[in-house]
């Protein structure tokens, strides 16, 4: 179902956080509103989950939503991710005669830290009652489609940058490979640094998106962080873009693999530049393809991004990676996508 001047709808998105927060679901919210409006659906945002959700359905009701979409990461509803407000709020829009949606960036935490390997039952508990409760979901990560059940939608995510600047090959190379936001969950600094040391050079490696001192008080980057490293600190869209079309090579490993919710290496990939990255439990296999170049081991990460940081390849060969990322994931029409299969019954689709 594609959505027309003449047939407009009003949608919501219940995003807490928005527009104050900065990165991860909060860009990707912003960058939806940009997108549904500019197809014909004007969006709004709820960004807090104080509201009583019965008085939100039936303002929304009053106000000719039709259908909502609900940004979903535990701990963007808690402290500890537990909280009965996505549900509650699903139920009520619902009785309301809304459509219900569910983007689900992150289930449920994994057992993996003492702490979670209470939280981890309990958050997926609550995601298993909330599916129910909607009409559709949707996940960025294919191999979560048997663990949540009902048979999403895989919609990526894709970058949230914007697009690439113009012209986007004028500057000199880096001379240092490149790292995007430092502290994104799972980023393998365990393989990062030693590839960095194997490759050798100064300054070692260029930071986007944080500056030393806050590398330093990060609990898990300050065991690693260089303070001879090029720091580049947090950069605006536009330049943190222009600076990465510079990079030789991005390095982006993750402890669950390369999956289509890591907009950081989208990014990079969204201006033709090689991204080394890895294999894990989450692997996509649609994104073993370049510019992306995935790892099974630290050793293989080393001696493959030593590799491709030495190769440079030219402008032919960056256009057409550019080309493959315009037509596999332009978040466009990512979000034209997920408009639709949030307006559409899954039968007519």
């Amino acid at each position: 179902m594609l959505v027309n001047r003449e047939s407009r709808v009003t949608v919501a998105i219940v995003s807490p956080g928005y527009p104050a927060a900065t990165g991860g679901v909060a860009d990707h919210t912003a960058r939806l509103v940009r997108h549904w409006s500019a197809a014909g659906a004007p969006t709004q945002v709820l960004g807090s989950c104080d509201e009583r959700p019965a008085r939100v359905a039936d303002q929304w009701r009053a106000q000719g939503v039709r259908a909502i979409l609900i940004q979903y990461v535990p701990f963007l509803y808690g402290r500890r991710g537990l909280s009965r407000f996505p549900r509650r709020l699903a139920a009520e829009a619902r009785a309301a005669g809304l459509r219900v949606g569910v983007f689900v960036h992150e289930p449920w935490v994994p057992r993996t830290r003492l702490p979670w390997l209470i939280l981890s039952p309990l958050q997926r508990r609550q995601l298993l009652r909330l599916l129910p409760a909607c009409d559709v979901a949707f996940t960025p990560v294919p191999a979560w489609r048997a663990t949540l059940g009902g048979d999403p939608h895989v919609v990526y995510v894709g970058s949230t940058l914007g697009d690439p600047p113009d012209p986007l090959f004028a500057e000199p190379a880096l001379s240092a490979p490149v790292v995007f936001s430092p502290f994104a969950a799972g980023l393998r600094w365990d393989w990062i640094v030693p590839a960095v040391r194997a490759m050798g050079g100064k300054p070692g490696l260029t930071v986007i998106g944080a500056d030393w001192e806050a590398a330093h008080r990060h609990p898990v980057v300050r065991r690693w962080a260089d303070p001879t490293w090029d720091w580049r600190g947090y950069l605006d869209p536009p330049a943190a873009l222009a600076l990465l079309s510079r990079a030789r090579i991005v390095l982006a490993p993750f402890v669950d693999g390369l999956t289509g919710r890591r907009t950081s290496a989208f990014a990079a990939a969204s201006v033709g530049v090689r991204v080394m990255t890895s294999r894990g439990p989450l692997f996509d296999p649609a994104f073993d393809h370049p510019p992306f170049t995935p790892a099974e081991t630290r050793d293989e990460f080393s001696t493959l991004a030593a590799g491709l940081f030495r190769a440079r390849p030219g402008p032919a060969d960056r256009a057409r990676w550019m080309q493959w990322y315009r037509h596999h994931l332009a978040p466009t029409q990512l979000d034209r996508r997920l408009l639709d299969l949030l307006l559409t019954p899954r039968r007519q689709v």
